[in-house]
């Protein structure tokens, strides 16, 4: 039990490191490299992305929903799990949404206010009574009144939408739910075999996603304080899930955790898809600091490159993952 608890520091501390390295890279390196290369590596971890989203966040989802179905007597066909993912993509997207068009009221009220402080301004230079304003008018001539002509030509109501870098900031939610999760199987292992299977898995998966989670911070240009406060949230969630995995053996039971780790899979799984496909994907393939097609080779290798690696080394669910529930409800009875 003492070399289980120490494996287990072991792999809270490597996380750690690995996680904040990893996060970190892309920011070092910003300032060496071109916006050409930049683009490939966004592209490479959208790659990465899709396979995570695909290949290991859908399985996992499926799972969970069998469990779940199991747990709660369930006997309708209806996809659920899927249900649920579409939940979080949407709840998402709406969040966003409303965030963003809280931002364009916000800004053109601002804007209104400023044209009309221009105005009268202009009208001021033309106040017979205001003596200053007529002297500084007949010095400036036409021009002074033209420029703020100008400057208010040169704001345009259709200009003023600011970048509001919401996109990372769902990535680091939707990383740290699922990195809760994955530290939450480290935290069950009930053998140190188990527990370093486990820990390789996670944690190659998880630099991986730091990875692309830090080049979507440098991307979207935050401040290095925002890159701490992110990558912070997300190298303690995988720690905080093995602390609970560690307490959930001791307190809850199992179809308790089964319904819980089910809706959270799934949400974050939602989050994970728009976030993916809506500010990585989709962003990256409108810009052209580089040939589209070296885009989607960048793209296609992050995609086999994190499939190799799930190949290689993750657990996949077995067709009969139900039936030991089943078994271990019935022998309960």
């Amino acid at each position: 039990m003492e070399s289980l608890l120490v494996w287990q520091l072991i792999s809270i501390v490597s996380l750690i490191i690995g996680v904040y390295l990893f996060g970190f890279a892309p920011l070092l390196l910003g300032n060496s490299i071109s916006k050409g290369h930049v683009s490939l590596l966004s592209a490479f971890s959208g790659g990465v992305l899709i396979g995570t989203t695909f290949i290991h966040l859908f399985p996992e989802v499926s799972e969970s929903a069998a469990k779940f179905r199991c747990a709660v007597g369930m006997d309708s066909p209806y996809p659920i799990g899927e249900l649920l993912i579409c939940v979080g993509l949407i709840a998402v997207m709406i969040i966003e949404n409303m965030a963003a068009e809280y931002e364009h009221i916000a800004h053109e009220v601002k804007i209104q206010a400023r044209i009309e402080d221009e105005d009268d301004e202009g009208a001021a230079l033309f106040d017979p009574h205001n003596h200053k304003a007529l002297n500084g008018h007949s010095h400036d001539g036409g021009g002074g009144h033209g420029h703020g002509g100008g400057g208010h030509s040169h704001t345009s109501h259709f200009a003023m939408t600011e970048e509001l870098g919401w996109g990372a900031y769902i990535l680091v939610v939707a990383l740290s739910i699922h990195s809760i999760l994955e530290g939450i199987a480290i935290g069950l292992a009930d053998t140190v075999e188990d527990l370093i299977t486990l820990f390789l898995s996670v944690i190659i998966h998880e630099v991986c996603l730091a990875f692309a989670l830090g080049l979507k911070l440098y991307v979207d240009k935050h401040t290095i304080k925002q890159f701490v406060i992110s990558l912070s949230i997300f190298v303690i969630s995988c720690p905080v899930g093995i602390g609970i995995g560690m307490l959930v053996v001791e307190h809850f039971t199992d179809v308790t955790l089964t319904k819980i780790v089910f809706v959270l899979k799934a949400l974050a799984t939602g989050t994970f898809v728009q976030v993916t496909f809506l500010e990585i994907v989709a962003p990256e393939f409108s810009h052209r600091h580089i040939n589209q097609l070296f885009k989607m080779a960048s793209l296609t290798f992050g995609f086999i490159f994190i499939s190799i690696v799930m190949y290689s080394i993750h657990e996949f669910p077995s067709t009969d993952f139900c039936k030991s529930l089943i078994e271990g409800v019935v022998g309960n009875v």
